[in-house]
């Protein structure tokens, strides 16, 4: 554990227990009807975060949640906080009826070794009607179903997103602008998004890569227990010859309250600074129900080279098992087993990989985590 890290776990361990009634308040807002809701806050303060242990059973390698985590479980630590802990604070100023502004701010662990915080969402939104509405500034991509709860753990079932689907894109967000048109009648809600902007990742390597051009359409269909979404997008990427990159998602998600299930698929196409064309599809299979306050849950998910690129493949598939115990109204605990089996002469996803290390094979890794909101 980095001192960095022990510092965000100590942090973690309070939060929860100083924002706990302020948490309860502001989730019985929200779950309430239209109709016993109260005009928003014309500022409002609001966090999240998780304090999770991973252990992983490779030692030539580290599992990493996050393609731009250095060092994970397994080659650089027997137990690490690194892969999952993390902080986030957003700041919500409703300026007038029309006009509001949005700041979210994480600490987690990145690309240089350390937890810095980052800038993740800062943007104006105007809304025109109340059915269409832009904004400007740095704002979140709606790649995948969980785009927007992806680091808020405390909204999602798992311990983490199936980490096969949710890596497979680097991009997140986008400098730029957006508009938003929603439709709803009595039995459903149609929300259309189209982006356009561009964005500096900097990698492992301390390596900024520029995508510029970035441009995409997102839709999100609810009725009822039904969730559909899909997502399209691609863009101009200044290390990839040619620079033109894209990214297509589908995934729907039946949630009638006694269980769930949900499922997502999504496809990647790059190029390496060769002319290498680079195509993975990847996809996951989620279930579980609800008894009480645990929720036991089992996932199957895949990470498939489609292309032959003459190189090692980047191929995996995971069996995973776990439970979510809802503590508190705003505090949970997860417990989470992940079977992860690599293709033959593949690392998979696993990062950090000492010389000399046998491809394939099976990796074990258990998670141990909280999440909570205030």
């Amino acid at each position: 554990m980095t001192v960095h890290s022990a510092r965000l776990a100590a942090l973690a361990l309070l939060l929860p227990l100083a924002a706990s009634s302020r948490a309860e308040e502001g989730l019985l807002a929200s779950s309430a009807s239209p109709s016993m809701q109260v005009a928003p806050a014309a500022l409002a303060l609001n966090g999240f975060g998780t304090l999770g242990f991973a252990r992983s059973s490779e030692r030539g390698a580290d599992f990493v949640f996050d393609n731009l985590q250095p060092k994970g479980t397994g080659r650089s630590h027997e137990w690490s906080n690194d892969v999952d802990s993390r902080l986030g604070l957003q700041l919500t100023a409703n300026l007038n009826p029309s006009l509001s502004a949005v700041l979210q701010v994480v600490s987690e662990y990145r690309w240089d070794d350390t937890y810095t915080p980052m800038v993740n969402w800062a943007y104006l939104r105007y809304a025109i009607t109340p059915a269409l509405s832009v904004r400007a500034g740095r704002i979140a991509l709606d790649s995948f179903m969980a785009s927007d709860s992806r680091k808020i753990g405390y909204s999602n079932i798992t311990a983490r997103p199936p980490t096969e689907v949710y890596r497979l894109l680097v991009l997140r967000d986008s400098d730029g602008i957006d508009a938003t048109y929603r439709y709803s009648n009595r039995d459903f809600v149609n929300t259309v998004s189209v982006l356009y902007g561009k964005r500096t990742v900097t990698n492992t390597r301390s390596v900024n890569v520029h995508s510029t051009d970035v441009a995409g359409i997102f839709e999100r269909f609810e009725r009822g227990p039904l969730t559909v979404h899909a997502a399209y997008q691609q863009r101009r990427v200044d290390n990839q010859n040619p620079p033109l990159g894209k990214f297509m998602s589908l995934g729907v998600a039946w949630d009638p309250g006694p269980w769930f299930a949900s499922a997502e698929w999504v496809k990647a196409i790059n190029y390496n600074a060769s002319n290498l064309k680079i195509t993975r599809a990847a996809w996951y299979l989620n279930g579980g129900v609800r008894v009480g306050d645990l929720s036991p849950y089992v996932t199957l998910s895949e990470l498939r080279p489609i292309s032959d690129t003459g190189q090692a493949p980047v191929g995996q598939h995971t069996y995973a098992a776990g439970v979510r115990w809802d503590v508190h109204r705003n505090i949970d605990v997860k417990f989470q087993w992940d079977h992860i089996r690599l293709n033959d002469h593949s690392f998979g996803t696993l990062q950090n990989v000492a010389p000399g290390t046998r491809a394939g094979g099976k990796v074990n890794v258990v998670s141990v985590l909280t999440d909570f909101v205030f």
